[in-house]
Order: structure tokens, then C-alpha cells, then sequence
């Protein structure tokens, strides 16, 4: 099922049928300074004994930051990729980012890179790139859930 603003900008542009929505998933970025906060108010108390810091910091400081964590988080994540029979649309919350039909589609590239320590593969990003014949380009980064299969999909497409 798609959001009621996005049928009407999917009317408005003819994407068709809905096919696929691809989700996304939470950043590791977005997530780390969500609870670093927490943890570093956790150590000062521990390590350092100062309590009465760690619990301000825990109380007046963490908050704040953790509910604009959540919200921006679930913005994020009520969003995704929606496939068409007629083409795609990027969603970020509420709000329909991108709305592009296939003929205006000139090439669809998904690259990967993996950093290695040695022979053990440490980290690895994907991203795929979509440009446009007017010249415009649309980046989608790995936190989509399987960005290869969207990728193929939108080459198909």
C-alpha cells in the first residue's frame, strides 16, 4: 500500500501501477551520535566517579538529542523507493523527493567498494547512481535494504 500523497504525485507524473517499495534501514552514523551521548555520560560516572555529571548529562543532555534521533530516524524510514510500471519515486517521509518516469532514465550504474585490512574485508558501501536525460543525477547510498536488486530493477525498468 503507498501513502496518499504519493498516489497523487504518481497520478500526476503517469508511474502507473505500484510494483515494489524498497525500504531503508537506519544509519550506523545517525545511530552512533544517537547513544554516544549516553555512553560517554556512562564512562565519565564510571571512570571518573563524578555521578552528579554523568546524570545530568544522562538526563538534560541525552533527550533531546535521542528524540530528534527517533524522529528524523522514523521520517526516514516511513520513506523508501517506490517502483512503478511507469517508474519510481523517491520518498523521504512525508515528502516525494524524486517522482521520474522511465523514458526520462538514461543510465542506471551500482558500484560497490570494500576496504581490507589485510585478507579481512573490514567495511563495504554500495551505492548506485541514476542519471537522467536532462542531465540530473539521483545517489542512492547502501542504506537500502538490497540496493543490488533495486539497482537491477531500475536497469530493467
Amino acid at each position: 500500500m503507498i501513502p496518499p500523497h504519493l498516489q497523487a504525485t504518481a497520478a500526476e507524473h503517469d508511474l502507473g501501477g505500484f510494483l515494489h517499495r524498497y525500504r531503508r534501514r537506519p544509519g550506523i552514523v545517525g545511530t552512533f551520535f544517537a547513544f554516544a551521548p549516553l555512553a560517554g555520560a556512562l564512562a565519565l560516572g564510571i571512570r571518573e566517579g563524578d555521578l552528579t555529571g554523568a546524570l545530568a548529562i544522562t538526563l538534560f543532555v541525552w533527550p533531546p538529542l535521542f528524540l530528534w534521533w527517533c524522529v528524523s530516524t522514523r521520517r526516514r524510514l516511513d520513506g523508501g523507493l517506490y517502483v512503478f510500471e511507469g517508474g519510481f519515486a523517491d520518498v523521504h517521509g512525508r515528502k516525494v523527493l524524486h517522482a521520474i518516469t522511465w523514458p526520462e532514465v538514461r543510465s542506471v550504474q551500482y558500484s560497490t567498494r570494500s576496504l581490507w585490512t589485510g585478507l579481512i574485508p573490514v567495511a563495504r558501501s554500495a551505492r548506485c547512481v541514476i542519471e537522467l536525460r536532462d542531465g540530473g543525477r539521483i545517489e542512492l547510498d547502501g542504506s537500502y535494504r538490497t540496493l543490488h536488486r533495486l539497482a537491477e530493477d531500475l536497469h530493467a525498468g
